[in-house]
């Protein structure tokens, strides 16, 4: 598999315990702690999907959405939103602002590893 994940979450111990994880499942691994850092870490490493919470400092996560579908480099990389927002409102503004995917917090990895692998069989 050995596919690239960027992971931007602004929680240490979520991210540190996310990217074991994903790394557990053969996916490389990048982290970023906001949105701003999330764009430029995506700029340079060209990630094959991108998980990002909403809720972040400096570029929150919806206007990472609207950075990425604005930029050419970046807007064919699929983007998951994974967010305690979990409201309709909330998915259906995400998802029409370009997230490939939605996963609510508190969640299950294999949930999330679900979306994950569903992005990626549909890139095939």
């Amino acid at each position: 598999m050995n596919n690239t994940i960027l992971l931007i979450e602004d929680k240490p111990s979520l991210s540190d315990a996310l990217k074991s994880l994903l790394e557990l499942h053969q996916y490389t691994v990048a982290t970023a702690t906001n949105g701003e850092e999330g764009i430029r870490a995506a700029r340079k490493l060209r990630p094959d999907l991108v998980i990002s919470d909403i809720y972040m400092p400096v570029i929150n996560g919806l206007d990472l959405l609207d950075s990425f579908r604005d930029d050419p480099a970046l807007q064919d990389i699929p983007v998951v939103m994974l967010t305690a927002r979990s409201e309709i409102d909330d998915i259906q503004q995400a998802l029409e602002r370009g997230a490939a995917g939605y996963v609510t917090k508190p969640f299950l990895f294999k949930n999330l590893h679900a979306v994950i692998q569903g992005i990626f069989e549909k890139q095939l």
